[in-house]
């Protein structure tokens, strides 16, 4: 559709109406539908809270048990401590001969509900000698005892060795220090069986954690299981590698008495909420866990009835702004169509809001500027045109900046660092003797068409067409850093295109087109030359004619550079040295390089 005439066109009034109803208004009753959303904020807080309480009261229970059961082990080791302790005093006892000390040591093991039996070693921790019971006649001694061992036993007056295995449960091993006279004469050991410990973890899963997989555990130093609910576990000292909840634990390091509480996936892809505890006497651990299905039975009831309440306030919520959304959106679709009128150039049309607020205000300011946009259409498209028109004679770069009045105007120029090719048919004036001189020029239009083309894809400047020849440059008006390495790139492409023109030219007018391309860089004076009333930008200085003179000298197919275009083009090229000729002009042979495409 035909735009009118800009001086046609029906002014708007730019005084603005008073907004009787503000949006605000509008969209404050819609606010107060929404205040139902607060049920589901309120109802968050409430269970995350919840959820902190119930996390706290687990790891309060968990801690708890996990202290009694370490009390147990505890007793139950000091029990075997304190039997070793008396078998050790009795066989330093000066008022008994040697038979009675060794009668009163068994006589004490048979007596000791943990004991059933003793090891006597040496001060050097050798030739154990035992007090073994009938239960325990199967069981071997250490032959050595291992130094870190006494060493711990004789500054702790007791220590616990690493755990066996046997047909009854795991065992630890317990030391004592002998002393005679302050002095560590040797010591009494024994493998004590953790049997009560397991009956005692056995009891305390089936009161407290009854029906949930593996709730409670107690673990030696190497995460073995030393006792747990599950008695098939314990004869083996399985060690527990599946447990995220020992991810990171290192009993050796874990802090005595210290209780950790966190949530963990299993590995059979249940949540549970578990709590590591350490020792303080032994580096052993103690772990509790809960299904969170368990845990948080009573959370999870509540959760869904806020859910259900959040649910119905939003479905209130959502009716209600439905209802004043169709009161709401009919004038933002006029809005919305009208921008589309004007997103498809449809600058003639308006539009009418009557309902007065602040949308009535927006469709005035788009009615308005729709207004303006048609009057500055005509403008923008004359202004195309002139671009289109100067495109011809300049470079586009400098079409830009001529239009934003950011280009001098004035003669002269300013020193660039440019490459500078030239490019010129090869037997020109056979060819225009062969034929008729309009295939002449459409070849050429076609030739000088494909070659600009390629000059400005690789950011180049097409300066001007001197008969059959062409000109463009790199570096001006725009800088480039990498000005010869697009030069050459340009003149490679050209050579490569021309095999392309030749095959239609051949077909249509039987001719082929030969080029010699001559490159140079360095610098140049580049500005506006002519007088106030024409001028033309371009280069001038003694790159530009070396270039022309390396094109003038090129054979057919040949792109010659200068040593200087080869220093700047860097690596990426083939290039073959041509040797040094003499260039008119020049005082000195220059060398040369041919570019091989």
């Amino acid at each position: 559709m035909a735009n009118p005439d800009p001086q046609e066109l029906t002014p708007i009034s730019s005084v603005e109406t008073p907004v009787r109803f503000p949006l605000w208004v509008k969209l404050a009753v819609f606010a107060i539908a929404l205040l139902v959303a607060a049920v589901g904020l309120v109802g968050r807080i409430a269970l995350s809270l919840a959820d902190e309480r119930v996390l706290d009261a687990q790891r309060e229970f968990q801690m708890a048990i996990l202290k009694m059961i370490a009390n147990d082990i505890e007793a139950e080791l000091a029990q075997a401590q304190d039997g070793l302790d008396g078998i050790a005093r009795a066989l330093v006892d000066e008022s008994l001969d040697p038979d009675s000390r060794l009668s009163l040591a068994r006589i004490l093991v048979e007596s000791n509900e943990v004991l059933d039996h003793a090891w006597l070693y040496t001060e050097d921790g050798t030739q154990p000698e035992p007090i073994t019971e009938k239960s325990a006649a199967s069981l071997k001694p250490l032959p050595v005892l291992p130094n870190a061992l006494r060493e711990a036993a004789a500054e702790h007056n007791a220590a616990t060795g690493e755990a066996t295995t046997g047909p009854e449960g795991p065992r630890v091993l317990v030391v004592v220090p002998i002393r005679f006279d302050e002095r560590v004469t040797g010591f009494a050991a024994s493998r004590v069986p953790l049997v009560e410990i397991q009956r005692l973890v056995e009891l305390t899963a089936q009161t407290h954690f009854k029906d949930m997989p593996r709730p409670l555990l107690v673990l030696d130093g190497q995460l073995r299981v030393l006792a747990s609910p599950d008695p098939s576990q314990t004869p083996t000292l399985t060690a527990i590698d599946d447990e995220p909840i020992l991810e990171g634990i290192d009993p050796r390091t874990f802090a005595a008495d210290y209780g950790m509480t966190r949530r963990v996936q299993r590995g059979d892809h249940t949540s549970a909420m578990g709590t590591v505890m350490g020792m303080q006497s032994r580096h052993w651990v103690l772990v509790a866990m809960v299904p969170e299905r368990i845990a948080y039975g009573p959370l999870f009831s509540l959760r869904y009835w806020v859910y259900v309440t959040i649910g119905a306030a939003i479905l209130v919520a959502l009716v209600a702004s439905l209802l004043l959304a169709r009161r709401i959106t009919s004038p933002l679709t006029q809005l919305s169509r009208f921008a589309s009128d004007i997103a498809q150039r449809n600058f003639s049309t308006r539009v009418d809001i009557k309902t007065s607020d602040e949308l009535a205000k927006v469709g005035r300011a788009m009615s308005q500027a729709a207004a303006d946009l048609q009057s500055s259409e005509q403008r923008i498209r004359e202004e195309l045109e002139i671009r289109s028109d100067l495109g011809r004679y300049l470079p586009a770069e400098l079409v830009d900046k001529v239009v934003k009045r950011e280009q001098d105007m004035g003669l002269g120029g300013e020193r660039r660092e440019i490459t500078v090719l030239f490019a010129d048919v090869v037997a020109f004036t056979p060819l225009t003797e062969n034929l008729p001189p309009e295939q002449v020029v459409q070849i050429l239009n076609e030739l000088f068409t494909i070659v600009t083309e390629i000059v400005f894809r690789h950011q180049g400047t097409v300066d001007k067409f001197i008969g059959d020849c062409v000109m463009a440059i790199w570096g001006a008006p725009t800088s480039l850093d990498d000005h010869a390495a697009r030069a050459l790139e340009a003149a490679e492409e050209i050579i490569s295109w021309l095999e392309v023109g030749n095959a239609s030219w051949e077909e249509k007018y039987g001719v082929t087109v030969q080029i010699a391309i001559g490159i140079n860089s360095g610098e140049a004076v580049v500005g506006n030359v002519g007088s106030d009333s024409r001028m033309e930008y371009t280069a001038i200085g003694t790159t530009v004619n070396l270039a022309a003179r390396l094109e003038a000298i090129a054979r057919p197919q040949q792109i010659l550079i200068s040593a200087q275009t080869a220093k700047l083009a860097g690596e990426g090229f083939t290039l073959a040295p041509m040797g040094e000729r003499a260039i008119a002009g020049h005082s000195e042979p220059l060398q040369l390089f041919e570019v091989v495409t």
